[in-house]
């Protein structure tokens, strides 16, 4: 989604959470390169006009999971170097996300007991290619060397919208494709929710082959269900109480 590949060469320097985290940082892009999200390392620049982003270290609200991200607001007041998120258009970008209180409403309207199951797709917008011809506008620069993304980065304008389109189409197939009754998402995060005379395992199972024909990778420790009680975004859901509390 970005405007125009044609721009000048420009090397921004890390952020300080990388800088002042080298250990972290190192191990995080060799997970990466491994993955196949990232290519490289190269001495030279692998392309003859390309962006160098800066890298930060960035930590999971919920989980606590440090991950890479990279700094596309980069550079900032520079005049002669616009950021690739500076030429990613916001209206495209708009997005309106799922609120807790869309599912505390499909458990009162099922009733007491529902069956709630939950699902996290693993590395979330890495499973999303970048066009080759933007391949040199997500470069990095680590330890004198040179990598470049082709996946999607968490800290480009775009990502989240992107990504959403995979999410939905999920939604979309478990829903019209195999009947699941009703299915909510934030990016990554899916919740199902079935009445209380239902079969949550049916639910449990047509979710799990539909990530595994499609090639998409879960979180097996962060899959649950079917259960009555599970946590969803930091926020119990109880179908038992017909209710919700804050986790501590």
């Amino acid at each position: 989604m970005v405007s125009t590949t044609d721009l000048p060469t420009k090397e921004c320097r890390n952020s300080l959470s990388a800088r002042t985290q080298p250990d972290v940082v190192s191990d995080l892009i060799e997970k990466e390169v491994f993955k196949g999200f990232l290519y490289g390392p190269f001495k030279d620049p692998p392309f003859q006009k390309y962006r160098v982003s800066p890298i930060g270290i960035a930590e999971g609200k919920y989980s606590g999971k440090k991950r890479l991200i990279l700094d596309l607001s980069s550079p900032h007041n520079d005049d002669k170097h616009l950021s690739i998120n500076d030429l990613i258009d916001k209206q495209d970008c708009s997005m309106s996300y799922v609120r807790i209180d869309d599912a505390i409403d499909v458990i009162l309207k099922f009733g007491r007991n529902s069956w709630l199951c939950k699902f996290d797709i693993s590395d979330a917008f890495k499973n999303c290619p970048i066009v080759p011809s933007q391949w040199p506008l997500f470069c990095i620069k680590w330890e004198k060397m040179y990598y470049f993304y082709v996946r999607l980065t968490f800290g480009c304008r775009s990502s989240p919208k992107i990504f959403d389109h995979l999410s939905q189409a999920l939604c979309h197939i478990a829903e019209n494709n195999y009947k699941v009754n009703s299915i909510l998402h934030l990016l990554d995060d899916f919740l199902t929710i079935d009445p209380p005379d239902a079969d949550g395992e049916r639910t449990m199972a047509i979710m799990m082959m539909i990530f595994k024909k499609l090639n998409i990778p879960i979180a097996k420790h962060k899959t649950i269900g079917p259960v009555k009680c599970l946590e969803y975004l930091g926020i119990i859901l109880d179908s038992e109480k017909n209710g919700s509390s804050t986790t501590s």
